[in-house]
């Protein structure tokens, strides 16, 4: 091959490389589940590299050893000590590492081969480090189709190793702070819910209903996260109501009952309050119009028809069949069947049809009731 042939397979290389990295770029700002970003990271540089398959190793500080959040060809984890093998040999010295002949070098544990069924005939490892100089894990690319590694596809990979980094240190910060975020949420369901020990469990089982209402709906699964939210906190606004009027064993007085009904506009001003991110920014709104009625008979804005969040209208549903199936100090409770015929029978005129139709079709798959004894025509 001449001088000159050769630099043009090695631009044409260099483009296709520069344009991978591109992609996984493009890729990382879509993506904010880890091991979904990591599977994609590991396909393009799996092509990028003309190689049968890729791995990234992430370092288990518990158990010090190293576990595969994705291998390229296998279901199963991998995992095993932090400084074994290869990639042990790579992370412990921070070094990147070209074997062309896996069998032949003693680091190579041959017991990964023995497991997954893969004969591995070469591979170059990297370690990933973060910009403090802490080690994270390890990229492993394996089999080159066309012959060996080099040690120039070392620059190539090191820069899709920094960039793996700074995606799992960022994900991994959001995860942190999603986790943080989801538990203060749990706190103030918990906290609404041992004010009042009659409706002990409640919170919970209107967010599970309203899930599952939701996801036979056919909603994103975004819209679906934020009627979560919404069903938890939805009678979060109780707070602001005394609890002799909470506790009270008889019947309400109309201006108890007017007290009552204050909760939801308490829900909305302290949900309101507080800083969800974008996708979840109409959890106040969905939570606080539960007792919104399609004929305009709710509150507190008594709003009609499409003017009621689908949120709203899903939580409705959950609220009151969750209430009628469960114990109440002033009566005892409907099964699931007594229960849905009484919400049936108002759909159309305090119901919408959608979210009841979709609560249907899950108690008939939970066995919950059953299909022709729910006609009340």
């Amino acid at each position: 091959m001449t001088e000159d042939k050769r630099q043009v397979n090695f631009s044409l290389e260099e483009v296709k490389r520069l344009r991978s990295l591109l992609d996984i770029a493009r890729e990382i700002n879509k993506e904010t589940d880890l091991h979904a970003l990591m599977l994609k990271l590991a396909r393009k540089t799996s092509e990028a590299m003309e190689a049968e398959r890729s791995t990234v190793f992430l370092y288990d500080r518990n158990s010090n050893e190293l576990w595969s959040i994705v291998a390229e060809g296998e279901h199963r984890e991998i995992k095993f000590g932090a400084d074994s093998g290869i990639a042990g040999h790579v992370f412990i010295n921070r070094q990147p590492l070209i074997i062309n002949n896996a069998y032949r070098d003693p680091r190579f544990n041959r017991d990964i081969d023995r497991i997954t069924g893969f004969k591995t005939r070469n591979c170059i490892s990297l370690p990933i480090i973060n910009a403090r100089g802490k080690a994270l894990g390890v990229l492993q690319v394996l089999n080159r189709i066309s012959g060996d590694f080099h040690q120039e596809d070392t620059e190539f990979l090191e820069a899709i190793a920094n960039q793996a980094a700074i995606t799992i240190e960022n994900v991994q910060l959001f995860e942190e702070r999603k986790r943080m975020f989801y538990s203060l949420i749990d706190a103030l369901a918990e906290s609404i819910e041992s004010r009042d020990p009659y409706t002990a469990g409640h919170s919970r089982n209107v967010m599970h209903i309203s899930m599952k209402i939701a996801e036979y709906m056919g909603l994103p699964s975004g819209e679906i996260q934020t009627i979560r939210y919404a069903a938890l906190l939805h009678d979060y606004g109780k707070i602001g109501v005394p609890e002799s009027i909470l506790w009270k064993p008889g019947d309400l007085t109309e201006d108890e009952y007017e007290k009552v009904k204050t909760h939801v506009i308490h829900t909305k001003h302290i949900l309101s309050k507080i800083d969800f991110e974008k996708s979840l920014d109409k959890v106040p709104l969905y939570a606080s119009q539960h007792h919104e009625r399609i004929s305009g008979n709710g509150y507190p804005d008594g709003l009609t028809g499409e003017k009621i969040s689908i949120g709203g209208k899903i939580i409705a549903v959950a609220d009151v069949f969750e209430s009628l199936t469960s114990k109440r100090h002033y009566r005892d409770p409907l099964s699931a069947q007594e229960a849905f015929i009484r919400i049936l029978e108002e759909t159309g005129k305090e119901f919408a049809e959608e979210p009841v139709s979709a609560l249907k079709e899950f108690l008939i798959d939970e066995g919950n009731i059953i299909e022709d004894s729910t006609d009340t025509s």
